[in-house]
């Protein structure tokens, strides 16, 4: 629709007598000619409130943008008003105009492709949006309108899926948000580094029940809390959230590089193995004590020790070979670790790794 129209100069084409009348092919738009006192008219009826639109069309025309932005604001704005102000040079104006909530789609559509980020922000939340266009602005290369797009609830479940491998965390935070993402995608989300993406997928209603079990024992209390808040969440789920605090209360002891070696040595031998990998990476825990701890059947506890800087070097270089690959890495990132050590590491994690044990 936009491609019809070419953009005139910076004319207004105002006189003392009003707007001039120009001959258009636009329907709906009433074509005029005068010769003298006569004037021959289409079959279409005179709009009824011509000042108002006569000052409208002045707006629009007008060479102040801030008057130009008010015209692209009106509601039923007519389209060739509107392709008009699409293609105007002030960003203001067309960001006022996508977000006008009586644009047409072809305008949005043609205004999704804007050289300005805030145009086509409001181009995905313009109530005029489709998930055709939506699909098309996936590959956009800002992250603040794939943001936008990922919030959107018109977004397809597809465009959502391939939104969610973004490398911002704050556009798989708003997929994770978005109530129309595909519950294995949540589940995948759930296992994001990021904080603010799990806290997301914590707090969908949507998200699957063994999701929820597994962020109910989220590192981040926040996600916890919110996993606890969520409407989906079971009696059961609500217990591991209260019990996983309680553990919490028992780590901090294990983590404490004050705490005597008698109470490491006990703690060592717990039951819990958050308890067990807390004093696995406690700096002050007793040699001979990491060395025990290195042969954990629990690979995060192994690990604890693989990344504690005051591991022994025969742990370390026991952990080299571990079966779990993320052991081994914790091995080869270690600053204490030995040139040799690190290379063992490096060379085992080159090989086909096994399942986690």
């Amino acid at each position: 629709m936009l491609g019809m129209w070419n953009h005139p100069e910076k004319n207004n084409g105002l006189d003392e007598k009003g707007p001039s009348v120009r001959s258009s092919s636009v329907e709906g738009v009433k074509t005029s000619t005068t010769k003298g006192n006569d004037t021959t008219s289409s079959n279409v009826e005179p709009p009824s409130n011509i000042p108002a639109l006569n000052s409208l069309i002045r707006r629009v025309l007008d060479p102040e943008p801030k008057k130009r932005k008010l015209a692209a604001g009106e509601r039923n704005l007519h389209p060739f008003m509107q392709a008009y102000l699409a293609l105007d040079e002030d960003e203001k104006v067309r960001a006022e105009l996508a977000a006008n909530p009586t644009i047409e789609v072809d305008v949005i559509a043609y205004l999704a492709h804007d050289q300005s980020e805030e145009v086509r922000v409001k181009v995905v939340t313009s109530r005029s949006i489709t998930p055709d266009i939506l699909a098309g602005m996936a590959e956009d290369e800002s992250f603040n309108v794939l943001s936008a797009v990922a919030k959107s609830s018109a977004c397809p479940t597809n465009v959502l899926g391939y939104l969610a491998n973004s490398p911002s965390s704050e556009v798989r935070a708003a997929v994770a948000a978005n109530k129309m993402t595909d519950p294995s995608t949540l589940a995948t989300l759930g296992e994001d580094d990021a904080t603010t993406v799990r806290l997301q997928v914590a707090r969908n209603d949507h998200t699957p029940k063994h999701t929820l079990v597994e962020l109910a024992g989220d590192e981040d209390r926040s996600v916890r809390m919110a996993v606890y808040s969520n409407a989906s969440s079971s009696d059961e789920i609500r217990d591991k959230v209260e019990s996983y605090s309680v553990t919490l209360s028992k780590v901090h002891p294990a983590l404490d590089p004050t705490s005597d070696p008698d109470s490491l040595a006990a703690m060592a031998t717990s039951d819990n193995w958050v308890v067990r990998q807390g004093v696995a990476m406690n700096k002050s825990a007793p040699k001979d004590l990491l060395i025990e701890l290195a042969k954990d059947a629990n690979w995060m506890v192994r690990r604890g020790v693989a990344s504690n800087i005051a591991a022994p070097e025969s742990a370390l270089s026991d952990l080299a070979h571990d079966t779990n690959k993320d052991v081994r890495q914790a091995v080869a990132d270690n600053p204490s670790a030995t040139k040799e050590v690190v290379e063992l590491a490096l060379a085992s994690l080159s090989v086909v790794s096994h399942s986690r044990s």
